[in-house]
């Protein structure tokens, strides 16, 4: 990762998406009645292919041939193993990643997760070690 203060803001806000990412992928997330054991728990993570899916989709449907061609330099979306974070990764790391590109994956991955955050994420206060337990203690009201 390059030092903080020699990143531009594109690469500092795909680090801080990373950030949340990581801290959020593996958290596990309730679906269906809590009542009964008939529900279901997945994480973030699972959801992985699908927003990476989803990026490469609108991408091409809006003829954004350098997204596509960014999102597709590792291989097919489907054989990508934790697209998302790779993808994160490859614009914190890489410096020459054009502004077409980033202009256009930051504002939507930003939503994307953000919004995950806000349904299910801790506090931002909350602490980032300490286990489940301390993160309960910060949840959102």
């Amino acid at each position: 990762m390059p030092e903080l203060f020699e990143m531009t803001a594109s690469q500092q806000q795909a680090a801080y998406l990373s950030g949340l990412w990581n801290r959020l992928s593996g958290q596990h997330v309730a679906m269906g009645c809590s009542c009964t054991m008939s529900g279901m728990s997945v994480t973030l993570e699972d959801f992985e292919l699908d927003i990476a899916d989803y990026l490469w989709a609108e991408s091409e449907r809006l003829g954004q041939t350098d997204v596509v061609a960014f999102l597709l330099a590792p291989g097919p979306i489907a054989s990508q193993n934790k697209a998302i974070r790779n993808i994160l990764s490859r614009l914190e790391d890489d410096a020459d990643v054009s502004e077409s590109v980033t202009n256009w994956l930051l504002p939507r991955m930003t939503k994307t997760i953000e919004s995950y955050v806000k349904l299910h994420g801790p506090a931002p206060e909350a602490p980032l070690f300490g286990g489940s337990s301390a993160w309960r203690k910060a949840y959102r009201d």
